[in-house]
C-alpha cells in the first residue's frame, strides 16, 4: 500500500470514528450494570503538569483475583475517555471476567501516554485487579494508525495480545510473540478493507499470530450499527480471545514456538540463509525431529547450498514423511547438486499418482528430460 494510500484510509476512518464514537450500542445484549465495578478518576502520571487518569471497570465479584485486563487506546481525555461506545465496550468486558481500562489518551503524545500507562499497570496494577502477565490492547478505527504499529513493537513485551478493529497502520514487521485479532468490516469503505487485506497477507507471509475475523455484514462501527447476532457473535470472539490469548498456558505455547516459526517466515519470504541458520540450530537441538529436518533441508536448498541439502534429505529415508513431501525437493536439491541418478531415483520413490506432471517441464530437470527411466516416470495420462 503506498504512503498517499495510507494517509487516505487514515483520514477516513479517523473522521468515522469520531463521528462513531459517541455512538450507544444496538448491542441487543445491554452492558450489565449490577455486578461491574467501576473505579474511576485513578491517576496514573503526571507528565508535563498533566495529570492523566484512568477508569477501571472489573467484575464486582472478583475478590483478589488479577484477572486478564484489556486497554483501550482511544484517543480521549476526561469525560470524553468514557463516551458511551467505549464506556459499553468496558461493561461488556467486565462482564466477562475480563478488567477493562479506559485512561486518558491525548491525541498526538498517545504513544507516551500509553507507555506510562504500561508502566503504571505493571507496578501498580495489582491493587485494581489487573494481572500484568495478561494485558491486551484493544484499537479500532483511526485510533490503529497509533495503537498497531505501538502493539507490534518488539520492545513492548508487556503486551501479551492485541485486537484491532477495522482499521489499519504502518506495520511493516510483525512480532512472533505477540497474538492479533484483527477484525474486518465487511461492508466498510473499499480502500480501508484493501489495506487491511493486504497487512494481515503481510502478517501471514512473515508467519505471525495474527487471526483475520471478517464480519461481513458488518459496518464500520458494527457495534452501534448492527443490532444482530453476527456482531454479537463477532464480539463475544473477541472476548473469548482475549481470555485464551492471554493465558499463561497460551504464552508459552506462543513463546516456545518463535523460533521455528520465524524460521519459516523466512522461508516465505525468500530469506533462505536466515530460515537455514535458525533451522540448523534447531536441528542440532533435536535431531530426531523429521519435520524440522525437512524444512531445514528446503531451506538449504532455497540458500543454494544443493550439497547440503541433498544430505539432509538423505538423512530422512524410511522416516515416515509423504513421498512426494520429500522426494520433490529431495530430487531437486540433487540434481542442482550434479547427482542426476540421485535426482531421478528420489523422484522414482514418489507414487506415480502423487508425482505432478508438470514436473517434467521444470527448468532443473532439464538435463535429463530425454533419458528413458527419466521420461518412464511421466506416463501418458
Amino acid at each position: 500500500m503506498t504512503r498517499a494510500a495510507f494517509i487516505l484510509i487514515a483520514a477516513t476512518v479517523s473522521t468515522a470514528v469520531t463521528a462513531g464514537a459517541q455512538q450507544p450500542f444496538t448491542f441487543a445484549i445491554r452492558p450489565p450494570t449490577a455486578n461491574i465495578t467501576v473505579t474511576r478518576d485513578v491517576e496514573y502520571a503526571r507528565p508535563d503538569t498533566v495529570t492523566l487518569r484512568m477508569d477501571v471497570y472489573r467484575p464486582s465479584d472478583a475478590g483478589n483475583r488479577r484477572l486478564p485486563t484489556l486497554v483501550f487506546f482511544n484517543r480521549a481525555v476526561g469525560a470524553e475517555r468514557s463516551g458511551e461506545f467505549h464506556s459499553s465496550w468496558a461493561r461488556v468486558a467486565a462482564s466477562r471476567g475480563i478488567v477493562a481500562v479506559l485512561p486518558d489518551i491525548r491525541g498526538g503524545r498517545e504513544v507516551a501516554d500509553f507507555q506510562l500507562l504500561l508502566g503504571h499497570l505493571a507496578a501498580r496494577g495489582a491493587a485494581l485487579g489487573i494481572d500484568k502477565d495478561a494485558i491486551a490492547v484493544f484499537a479500532g478505527s483511526g485510533n490503529v494508525s497509533a495503537a498497531f504499529p505501538f502493539v507490534e513493537d518488539p520492545k513492548q513485551t508487556s503486551i501479551k495480545a492485541a485486537v484491532m478493529y477495522y482499521g489499519t497502520g504502518p506495520v511493516t514487521q510483525f512480532r512472533l510473540d505477540l497474538p492479533v485479532l484483527y477484525v474486518r468490516a465487511g461492508l466498510d469503505r473499499p480502500a480501508l478493507n484493501q489495506g487491511i487485506t493486504e497487512l494481515a497477507a503481510l502478517a501471514v507471509t512473515q508467519n505471525a499470530p495474527l487471526t483475520l475475523l471478517n464480519h461481513p455484514s458488518g459496518y464500520h462501527a458494527f457495534e452501534a450499527a448492527n443490532d444482530d447476532d453476527a456482531t454479537r457473535d463477532v464480539m463475544e470472539q473477541t472476548l473469548s480471545f482475549v481470555r485464551r490469548a492471554t493465558a499463561a498456558g497460551f504464552q508459552a505455547a506462543v513463546a516456545r514456538g518463535v523460533r521455528e516459526a520465524s524460521a519459516a517466515g523466512y522461508v516465505l519470504t525468500r530469506a533462505y540463509g536466515k530460515a537455514a541458520q535458525i533451522y540448523g540450530e534447531l536441528v542440532a537441538a533435536r535431531p530426531d525431529a523429521v519435520r524440522l529436518r525437512l524444512s531445514y533441508g528446503e531451506a538449504l536448498l532455497g540458500d543454494g547450498q544443493f550439497a547440503a541439502a541433498c544430505a539432509e534429505f538423505e538423512k530422512l529415508k524410511g522416516k515416515g514423511l509423504g513421498p512426494r513431501d520429500l522426494g520433490l525437493p529431495a530430487a531437486r536439491a540433487c540434481m542442482q547438486k550434479g547427482d542426476a541418478d540421485a535426482a531421478i531415483a528420489w523422484l522414482r520413490s514418489i507414487p506415480t499418482r502423487f508425482l505432478p506432471p508438470d514436473v517434467q517441464n521444470e527448468a532443473v530437470f532439464a538435463p535429463v528430460k530425454a533419458r528413458e527411466d527419466f521420461r518412464a516416470l511421466f506416463p501418458a495420462r
